[in-house]
């Protein structure tokens, strides 16, 4: 990961409603990763009530309870936080691909943007200098959280709008057989 995020983006998060699913392992760097998350998000609107913290015992648990969470509907976004320090076997990385994999698949399905806030690192040393030292993903992670809130708040009003044209059309008497349907390109024009 680089250490140039991007500029933060001002956002109102006061109507948001955040997931995070936050590991039990390594728990006093996880738990300082929580604890900058959730000041972040406060920061911009979130309020307390509209934050759901789960703990699962890993980062391999995470993507399960994302899932379970994304199934609800509740949520614009979901946070999956967690500390995998490598250690003297590859185990470290079937555990990271697996939970990026996941975490992708469940934001792609359930159509709620999930932010990989899994870090892997080589020591507690590295872990500690992204989480509470010059760099704060922490709040990175927050702030991606609430950008991506807000793109799929106004994706699904977009996606409402073409479904609605959708129906209108499809009421409509249509002279060819051709079956004109729907367009997904219709996402990307400028309106």
């Amino acid at each position: 990961m680089s250490d140039t995020p991007p500029d933060p983006a001002k956002i109102d998060g006061s109507d948001f409603f955040i997931g995070i699913v936050a590991a039990r392992y390594n728990g006093k760097l996880v738990d300082t990763l929580l604890t900058r998350v959730t000041k972040v998000l406060k920061e911009h609107g979130v309020r307390q009530r509209n934050i759901e913290v789960l703990r699962v015992p890993g980062s391999n648990e995470i993507p399960y309870a994302a899932h379970m969470l994304a199934a609800t509907g509740e949520f614009d976004c979901l946070i999956a936080l967690g500390v995998i320090v490598a250690g003297e076997t590859t185990h470290h990385e079937v555990i990271s691909h697996g939970a990026a994999y996941s975490l992708h698949s469940i934001g792609m399905q359930s159509e709620i943007p999930v932010i990989n806030g899994i870090l892997t690192v080589d020591s507690e040393k590295q872990a500690s200098e992204r989480i509470s030292g010059k760099l704060d993903r922490g709040a990175e992670f927050a702030l991606a959280a609430l950008e991506m809130a807000r793109h799929k708040l106004k994706l699904v009003e977009r996606l409402d709008a073409l479904e609605d044209q959708k129906k209108e059309y499809g009421e409509e008497e249509d002279d060819d057989d051709e079956d004109k349907g729907f367009d997904p390109k219709q996402l990307f024009k400028n309106n």
